[in-house]
């Protein structure tokens, strides 16, 4: 019984070639410039989704506080998670029962939640720049004493003079019940480049 060996160098064995592997590497690098600007942007997406699930759940359970509570409850922005700030609402916000109506946390007074700064996004609002609350029947309250609704504007962060293409916008009614929708309270575009 004879066993056959195979030489190095015979025929059958084959490499890649310079010229496929370069071929290979230029097909790999064109696939990926298409890929990853389709996952940045799913990727601002996903965060502004999450932003505005974190705002809506924190209205729903601002309204449901105030009515369970019969008192005023006031969402506000915040920077360091427990009082009150002229911030944007990115930095975060808290929620607290108002006892004494003056849309600050004072001390004394029940913080009910806090949520965490939102990084590469911008909110802004014309109607609840300094706070947002509830009155004892789930009705919206202003600070000024107004009442009645606003909304907030999602933008990208690194577009500061944004045409509002990318925005998404949640109108809250007078009622107290936020929705996600295409245009503003008043009907027009969202806009970007505000405040």
């Amino acid at each position: 019984m004879q066993i056959s060996r195979s030489r190095p160098g015979a025929a059958g064995q084959r490499g890649f070639t310079l010229g496929e592997v370069l071929t290979t590497l230029a097909v790999v690098g064109i696939s990926l410039s298409l890929v990853v600007p389709s996952l940045s942007s799913v990727a601002a997406s996903n965060l502004r989704a999450g932003a505005i699930n974190e705002l809506v759940a924190t209205l729903h359970l601002a309204r449901s506080e105030a009515i369970t509570r019969n008192a005023a409850i006031v969402v506000c922005p915040s920077a360091d998670g427990v009082t009150c700030a002229r911030v944007g609402w990115e930095s975060g916000w808290i929620r607290f029962v108002d006892r004494n109506g003056d849309y600050r946390a004072d001390a004394g007074e029940t913080l009910l939640g806090a949520s965490p700064p939102i990084q590469g996004l911008r909110i802004r609002t014309e109607a609840f720049d300094q706070a947002f609350g509830y009155a004892s029947t789930g009705r919206v309250a202003a600070p000024d004493g107004a009442q009645g609704g606003g909304d907030f504007t999602f933008c990208a962060g690194d577009d500061p003079g944004g045409s509002g293409a990318e925005a998404a916008v949640v109108v809250v009614s007078g009622l107290g019940l936020p929705v996600l929708a295409s245009r503003r309270a008043d009907g027009r575009e969202p806009d970007c480049s505000l405040g």
